[in-house]
């Protein structure tokens, strides 16, 4: 062996030795980590049906015995590759903490995962039963505060409403119709705004009350699973304690529209209006504008002009016909705009904005006038008689309809409920007396026959007490503006109408702002006999309808236009 390899043996010998000493390799000292939670920790409105599991960083082995607690009660566990599965049943409203304790999850090298906790809160369930959804446990934007200084609250507290709005989530259990009753109280009349899901649906009217009172509010329909319910500040300003929920079931009850007019001897024609209404209720929704003055259908011709289709329905105002006769009023504009409609199909409704029968100021705001229309239980008043003189001038243009046999859809005294209008300042009885008067007038004494009598209501409490009773109206009507580009179904409304006066009378949405989108009338049937939509930017704008809407109302195929209406003459 040559001294140049004896040498490097040497030198290689200690290094293998000295590598052979070397301590064994540790290997992985990595605990596994936590990636994700089903529900993220801290979470909020989690769904009773929710699995409980978690997303490691590594394969998991779970030791014998776990003690997995939920809220303190010990759960089955099961793991799977990376995944922990927790076996729970989870209630509504209620907080949780899930404990995983020490030495209870390793990895295969035997590396522990370190004890953990993560919390959440499940959503409130609605169920056949009935829930309470406490207001204090809701969520508050916009200023809307929790408090406690008015004594006689359930739960932890309720919520000032101030200028904000209170949302709650929640479980349906089944699908089907939910009826929802608020504890509230204001200490004046207050009208807030129901969202169903992020969907304005409902004005709600609180009336006053100081004390904590409970208020059916609405009834809506619900698919099952999570919903969200809004009180979205209208006027603002109200205490709510909570929201009752129950369900009602998954069906309404059948109409049964009375068989004829409420006119004794109608015209042929009426009649066969009537008739029309009825057969196409609940299929059929007649599309409709009002004119933006009584000289012209600019609307009407306008909605034309962008789809191709008339409105079914064409509406005029006699606001301007019992004032001081005036050279620029077009006094026989609505009969023959009106006339012209109708000989080509279409249908016409008349309403009055009334102005003060006495001054004539030209005012029909209750804040604008101090005609007293309480005054029309006394025949010796100059209100009553004044009354008279203006129903009257009404008589000799509505018999230019009737000598031409045109049917008219007649709405006067409309929004009365609202107490904004002379008509419905002085309360409920004056103006059913002057309702009653009206219809004598016209119907017993001008013999005026081709009317057909739409009362306008709401949805409050109070709404049977304005009601002048159904040997005087045909027709039942609501005027609803939801707001902008609001095409949600109004079917909360046109459902408690129907509950109110017992399913007796048509129901017509006769007027509105963005009208609720077809397709929707159709799911939940809110099928209203047909929609009048206001002028201006209500008929116009793209904030409310304007011309891509108008096209897509025309494209369905139950939603009436001119050109589909038969000949009713």
């Amino acid at each position: 062996m040559s001294s140049l390899l004896k040498n490097t043996l040497l030198l290689f010998i200690p290094v293998i030795i000295f590598l052979s000493c070397k301590p064994d390799d540790p290997g992985d000292v990595t605990a596994p980590s936590l990636m994700s939670s089903v529900p993220a920790d801290k979470a909020v409105d989690v769904s009773i049906n929710t699995g409980i599991s978690m997303l490691f960083t590594e394969k998991i082995v779970l030791s014998a015995n776990p003690k997995i607690s939920l809220n303190n009660q010990v759960v089955l566990a099961s793991v799977y590759a990376r995944t922990l599965t927790v076996s729970a049943t989870l209630e509504p409203a209620t907080s949780y903490t899930l404990n995983i304790p020490d030495k209870t999850l390793s990895d295969v090298a035997g590396n522990f995962v370190k004890s953990f906790s993560i919390t959440f809160r499940t959503s409130n369930a609605i169920t056949a039963d009935g829930t309470i959804l406490e207001a204090e446990n809701a969520s508050l934007s916009n200023g809307a505060v929790v408090a406690s200084a008015t004594a006689g609250y359930s739960g932890t507290g309720y919520v000032n409403m101030n200028n904000g709005n209170i949302t709650f989530n929640m479980n349906a259990a089944e699908a089907g119709f939910y009826r929802i009753t608020a504890r509230y109280s204001s200490g004046s009349p207050k009208t807030q705004d129901l969202h169903v899901d992020g969907q304005m649906a409902a004005g709600i009217y609180f009336p006053q009350s100081t004390q904590w009172k409970e208020l059916e509010i609405a009834t809506v329909k619900l698919k099952s699973g999570a919903h969200t319910l809004s009180l979205v500040k209208n006027w603002g300003y109200i205490s709510l304690d909570f929201l009752s929920i129950k369900y009602v079931g998954n069906t309404t009850s059948p109409f049964n529209i009375d068989a004829n007019l409420v006119t004794p001897q109608p015209s042929a024609q009426v009649v066969k209006v009537y008739n029309f209404l009825k057969e196409n209720f609940g299929k059929k929704v007649i599309s409709g504008v009002i004119s933006d003055s009584t000289r012209n259908t600019n609307e009407a011709r306008w909605v034309y002009e962008k789809t191709g289709k008339w409105p079914a329905l064409v509406g005029y105002d006699f606001i301007d016909h019992t004032w001081l006769k005036q050279n620029w009023i077009k006094y026989d504009g609505p009969f023959i705009q009106g006339k012209r409609h109708w000989e080509n199909n279409g249908l016409v409704t008349l309403m009055w904005h009334w102005r003060d029968p006495l001054t004539k100021s030209g005012e029909f705001y209750t804040d604008k006038t101090s005609f007293d229309v309480s005054r029309i239980s006394n025949p010796n008043s100059n209100e009553y008689k004044a009354m008279i003189d203006d129903i009257d001038t009404i008589a000799t243009y509505l018999k230019q309809f009737q000598k031409a046999g045109i049917p008219v859809i007649w709405r006067p005294l409309h929004e009365a409920a609202g107490g904004w209008f002379w008509w419905g300042a002085k309360g409920p009885e004056p103006c059913k007396t002057l309702w009653r008067l009206m219809f004598d007038r016209l119907v017993n004494h001008h013999k005026i026959n081709n009317l057909i009598w739409v009362w306008t209501t709401d949805v409050a409490a109070t709404a049977a007490d304005w009601y002048p009773g159904d040997q005087y109206v045909d027709v039942l009507g609501m005027d609803i503006y939801p707001g902008e580009n609001q095409h949600g179904s109004q079917y909360i409304s046109f459902n408690k109408v129907k509950e109110i006066f017992g399913g007796k009378k048509l129901i017509t949405l006769s007027e509105c702002g963005s009208v609720p989108d077809p397709a929707l009338m159709l799911e939940y049937n809110d099928m209203w006999s047909w929609f009048m939509v206001w002028s201006g930017d209500y008929t116009r704008s793209d904030l409310h309808n304007g011309a891509n809407w108008w096209q897509k109302f025309f494209t369905y195929d139950f939603v009436m236009t001119r050109d589909k209406m038969p000949d009713l003459k």
